[in-house]
């Protein structure tokens, strides 16, 4: 029973270690301005999901933030808004397809009443690399947005991170 255990707590570790391990790796550089607050954004995270268009293929969640995302939260963004109105980080999320066009996105902060979402040919996702391996490159607006509350914001964040495979 203890050598089971044992395996399991080393299980445990070696998964968390990974974990930490390809955060480490994540390089991020940028900001998020709402209402003219800036939003520093330090941490990346980034993983595989089924293809919302094609389900034959894998689209890429880029996940960009201004603080740690709890390991439960980095695939939730229904649990990453509640960090957010807590004004505990602040979010951009893009979900990017084979062909590198950002098909959704969302932007989270404790300024929206609601978070930021849809569709829009004014959020980019401009590739340096885009392998099913590694994401790199650039996210940005194209100009300043206008919330649902009429808020105003933008965001520019370069970055280079593994991509976490399909759960």
């Amino acid at each position: 029973m203890r050598s089971k255990l044992n395996r399991v707590v080393l299980a445990l570790a070696l998964a968390l270690g990974a974990g930490l391990a390809a955060a480490a790796a994540a390089e991020v550089s940028g900001q998020l301005v709402v209402g003219g607050k800036t939003a520093k954004i330090t941490h990346a995270y980034a993983y595989t999901t089924k293809g919302f268009f094609d389900p034959k293929k894998q689209d890429v969640v880029l996940v960009l933030c201004s603080a740690e995302v709890p390991a439960d939260a980095v695939r939730d963004s229904m649990e990453r808004s509640d960090l957010a109105k807590a004004g505990k980080l602040a979010c951009i999320e893009q979900t990017i397809n084979t062909e590198k066009q950002v098909i959704n996105y969302k932007v989270q902060h404790q300024s929206f009443g609601m978070p930021e979402s849809g569709g829009s040919t004014e959020h980019v996702f401009e590739a340096k690399t885009f392998d099913g391996k590694t994401i790199a490159g650039r996210s940005r607006t194209k100009s300043p947005q206008k919330s649902f509350d009429d808020v105003p914001y933008s965001y520019d964040v370069t970055f280079s991170l593994p991509i976490a495979p399909l759960q």
